[in-house]
């Protein structure tokens, strides 16, 4: 939903796709409820999230929702396109109705459901400690794990059991809260004791949509905290990458661009070689993050070299006609925020350039990451609210 506090979405689903292998994404399904009836926001988000993550939606990964808004009438007197954030009652009982649409919507496309929010920052891996979560329970019953204490973040249950909890969300979504039904829900089933899944796989990074504790504080967030907060996620907006240097089969340049842990390994570096993003249209770059070597031993890094920003793109040929410096590498990484606006704006390119490599060496680059200001790229995309 829409929320005072910011917009956390596109980061949550970037950090879970993100984390998890190759392997790891051919196990999940990604199910997202948008659960504001506002047009202009739904028509904002939808655009905002099919230009970040059309690969995953196209592959299947990656699925959006929406209940209708007649679905909800019966919780105010008369007809509303808004929600009311004023009542936080009715918030908790809308609230249980986007639940129960969201499991009844799941019940059959998974053997399992793990219901996360909106503001979450998911743990290296998450799927697979799960997996051996659940391998080691095989043959015991239970009916919910968690892996954190917050709400119904983290909660996991099987997927034949979602139409029995959806109706038991439906039945009583006037009288408790969300985590109160499902602890009793739990003991209703035969599980008398909490299940954890150690450690906790996902964390907090700003207040969720679905939290009432703000509702009577509708003021603008602030976009330097929320730019702040965000700021671990990479926004990596479309691009394509073009190299000079040797290409092995197995480790392709575009790998360094990706979000997931593949990487570019390339042997003989010479100076003056370079690699470069060139984004499928300009941006404004608040951040630019290069990693190279291995995690690490940090094994394999390119010791010295430069990164620049690129402007006026050559139409078809694989460079900008103009570049400027942003940084230096040191310790193989670099990690910069643009300071200057009028410098990250309408950025094109991203290169990084090799100055002066070990003799024979390979390297290892293993991350090109890229922040823009959100609502300019939007305005350059052409995807105004409510278009």
């Amino acid at each position: 939903m829409q929320s005072p506090s910011g917009r956390y979405l596109v980061s949550t689903l970037r950090s879970v796709f993100r984390v998890s292998s190759r392997n790891e994404l051919r196990h999940i399904t990604v199910l997202v409820h948008l659960a504001d009836s506002d047009p202009n926001w739904l028509n904002e988000t939808v655009a905002i999230i099919v230009s970040h993550f059309t690969p995953q939606i196209l592959q299947g990964r990656l699925l959006v929702i929406h209940a209708p808004s007649a679905a909800y009438q019966h919780l105010w007197h008369q007809p509303h396109t808004v929600f009311n954030f004023s009542d936080i009652k009715t918030f908790q009982s809308k609230q249980m109705l986007d639940y129960a649409f969201l499991m009844s919507f799941a019940a059959n496309l998974s053997d399992y459901f793990l219901m996360i929010e909106d503001n979450i920052q998911s743990t290296h891996h998450f799927v697979t400690t799960i997996q051996q979560e659940l391998e080691a329970r095989k043959n015991e019953p239970w009916v919910i794990m968690e892996s954190t204490n917050h709400g119904l973040v983290g909660k996991l249950c099987h997927s034949k059991d979602l139409p029995k909890l959806a109706g038991f969300l439906l039945l009583f979504y006037r009288d408790e809260s969300p985590d109160l039904l499902l602890f009793h829900f739990r003991i209703l089933q035969g599980q008398q004791d909490p299940i954890h899944i150690s450690p906790f796989l996902f964390n907090h990074f700003g207040p969720s949509s679905f939290s009432p504790h703000d509702l009577h504080t509708r003021e603008e967030p602030d976009r330097e905290k929320f730019q702040e907060d965000s700021f671990d996620i990479p926004d990596n907006p479309p691009a394509v990458i073009y190299t000079d240097m040797q290409i092995l089969q197995n480790h392709l340049p575009q790998n360094v661009y990706s979000l997931d842990e593949t990487f570019f390994l390339t042997p003989n570096v010479l100076p003056g070689q370079q690699l470069t993003v060139i984004l499928d249209k300009g941006a404004n770059v608040i951040r630019v993050q290069v990693l190279t070597g291995t995690a690490i031993e940090k094994l394999q890094s390119l010791e010295e070299g430069k990164v620049e920003l690129g402007f006026n793109p050559t139409g078809k040929s694989k460079h900008c006609t103009k570049y400027t410096f942003l940084g230096q590498l040191w310790d193989g990484r670099l990690d910069c925020r643009v300071k200057h606006r009028q410098t990250g704006h309408n950025v094109s390119c991203v290169r990084l350039v090799v100055t002066n490599p070990k003799d024979n060496s390979w390297v290892m680059i293993r991350h090109i990451n890229i922040w823009v200001n959100h609502e300019d790229y939007l305005e350059m995309e052409g995807t105004q609210p409510g278009n």
